[in-house]
């Protein structure tokens, strides 16, 4: 076993025991909320956002609000045409419906969580552990996709440190999903983006 598994394993029950005491409406809470509720939000408007802009109501609404400057003489009305105004608007009223969506659904969920009921709190207590977990795990996927956008030296010098894993994460490192699913999110929202 590698320094590196006892480092993995010493996180993993860490973030597990935080999991158990925190539970999983109060973990969700705090993992929507704040900084990390706008990152979300934002990979949320990213990932579909393109997607529903194609839907023809939306396509629609947006015609008929560009129209408002189209027909217009003035350099303010060529720079709405220029930077399509009417697409800005779009992405910055798609993030407030998903804000208010986020909020809402996590307010749904962490009341049920919490219920005070016996068996709700056991399931709480299971669900944060596995949140959480889920967490440490794409703690790690993050830090090693970073890494390996470093290249070279480091990410070489990285390899040689997870070589010989009992967790196999050289082998993760090598072969990290979530560089799979970026590429993936990268290719469906130029496939739907607007033009």
């Amino acid at each position: 076993m590698v320094i590196v598994d006892l480092v993995a394993l010493g996180f993993a029950v860490v973030m597990a025991l935080v999991g158990a005491l925190v539970g999983f409406g109060r973990g969700l809470k705090f993992f929507t909320k704040g900084i990390f509720g706008f990152i979300i939000s934002i990979f949320l408007c990213y990932c579909f956002g393109g997607i529903i802009f194609q839907l023809s109501f939306v396509q629609d609404l947006l015609a008929k609000f560009a129209s408002l400057w189209a027909d217009k003489e003035g350099v303010f009305y060529d720079i709405l045409n220029k930077i399509h105004a009417e697409v800005i608007v779009y992405y910055i009223v798609l993030f407030a419906v998903v804000q208010i969506l986020r909020i809402i659904i996590v307010k749904i969920v962490q009341s049920i969580a919490e219920a005070k009921l016996l068996v709700m709190r056991i399931i709480n207590k299971v669900f944060g552990i596995v949140l959480f977990l889920g967490m440490a795990v794409l703690l790690w996927l993050v830090a090693f996709q970073i890494i390996q956008w470093i290249g070279g030296g480091t990410a070489e010098n990285f390899a040689q440190i997870l070589d010989g894993s009992l967790f196999k994460l050289d082998y993760v490192f090598a072969n990290n999903p979530l560089e799979e699913i970026i590429n993936y999110l990268k290719g469906l929202a130029d496939t739907f983006a607007p033009a």
